[in-house]
């Protein structure tokens, strides 16, 4: 099996801006699905727990032998001063299901379904946008970094791709992950049909060096190999053990603008440089970014992608764990202002809490285990239901 050479090196990339004409103001009641808003509290496990929530949130619906699972999101928005975050559920049912699982596997935090208002961050006559698109450097079937896999040294990814989206007051910024659930036999079944087996043993023999370079297919390019190192033959491990794994059909977008042109530049810029510098994997997989281009037909079906929360096959397939990394609520880890956090504890964990204090009070005083009579009255939701 072969697979084309990309080229790797890190050039500057050329982001430009599109100036609008017009008013963008899109009605919640022009989307098909909901948006969910949330309010984090503080005290949560971050990407651990996006990763938990991914799981029950994995539906697959097969109709004639075709994958046709809904398509759902998670974003986050600088919107003119102030950090939002938005789970869009495409239909009801999804909706139902995100707003249990969401507050069960975030304890205390805050999720409502929007019933008035935008249901994205309005575009104004004047503004200047600029964008881009992420794809994955190498074959999809080789992670990308996550928190099960090398980790993140540096901790939550968000730190600086959220701090890249601080921008000025009148300006704004949004990261969009759209999730697809994937059939389980994704990874017997990947872009092109290879399998995980196919792209291991490619990386053995060292024909896996690239993804899929655009001048490769079009004959401009030849196919070019090395020798096969310790490091790919360690990834043919790890891709390996992906059998069994649940997934997700991925696009992650990035979406800037700004009266300033140079600051929807460098926002749109600068978010997209953290995705590609935090999760490279030692397979050296990793992040691209790709500016999109600031044509009237280019940045209008960006912009439109982005309203209707449409997802496109580009390829990009991620284990749960691989999105949790992209998609996930942060904590008190993440350290940038404007963050809308809840600040107190929902009724019924604070009841609990009680219950285990008193619990533990009465054990002490009679001498007893404090432990054995601790417990936690808790409001799991049961769902057989799917999305």
């Amino acid at each position: 099996m072969k697979f084309p050479f990309r080229d790797n090196s890190r050039e500057a990339k050329q982001y430009d801006t599109y100036p609008l004409q017009t008013t963008y103001n899109v009605p919640l009641e022009s989307i098909p699905g909901q948006l969910l808003e949330i309010h984090p509290y503080q005290d949560n496990d971050g990407i651990d727990a996006g990763a938990n929530l991914l799981q029950a949130l994995h539906d697959v619906r097969i109709r004639d032998g075709e994958n046709a699972s809904p398509a759902h999101a998670f974003e986050l928005w600088f919107d003119r001063g102030e950090f939002k975050f938005r789970l869009y559920a495409a239909n009801e049912r999804a909706s139902d299901r995100f707003q249990r699982r969401t507050t069960n596997t975030y304890t205390n935090s805050e999720v409502t379904p929007r019933t008035s208002g935008r249901a994205f961050p309005e575009l104004r006559p004047n503004d200047h946008v600029a964008g881009a698109r992420l794809s994955e450097e190498r074959h999809t079937f080789l992670p990308i970094r996550h928190h099960n896999a090398e980790g993140f040294e540096h901790g939550d990814p968000y730190s600086d791709i959220m701090g890249e989206m601080l921008t000025l007051d009148d300006s704004l910024a949004v990261v969009q992950v759209i999730f697809k659930p994937a059939p389980k036999d994704w990874t017997e079944n990947g872009p092109n049909g290879e399998s995980v087996g196919d792209v291991a043993t490619g990386l053995r023999s060292g024909s896996v060096t690239g993804f899929k370079d655009p001048l490769f297919w079009l004959g401009i390019r030849e196919l070019e190999e090395r020798d096969s190192s310790s490091k790919d033959k360690e990834a043919a491990k790890i891709v390996e053990q992906q059998r069994g794994e649940q997934g997700f059909h991925v696009n992650v977008r990035v979406l800037a603008a700004s009266p300033q042109p140079r600051e929807a530049r460098e926002r749109a810029r600068g978010i997209a440089s953290m995705f590609a510098k935090y999760y490279n994997a030692t397979s050296e997989q990793g992040l691209d970014h790709h500016p999109v281009e600031a044509s009237d037909e280019e940045m209008q079906r960006l912009l439109a992608q982005m309203f209707e929360r449409k997802w496109q096959d580009r390829g990009m397939i991620l284990s749960i764990d691989e999105v949790a990394g992209l998609a996930h609520i942060p904590n008190r880890e993440i350290e940038v202002p404007q963050i809308p956090w809840k600040s107190t504890q929902s009724g019924s964990q604070i009841a609990a809490e009680a219950t285990k204090d008193e619990a533990n009070t009465s054990g002490v005083e009679a001498g007893q285990d404090a432990s054995s009579d601790a417990g936690w009255a808790g409001d799991a939701a049961a769902d057989d239901g799917g999305i």
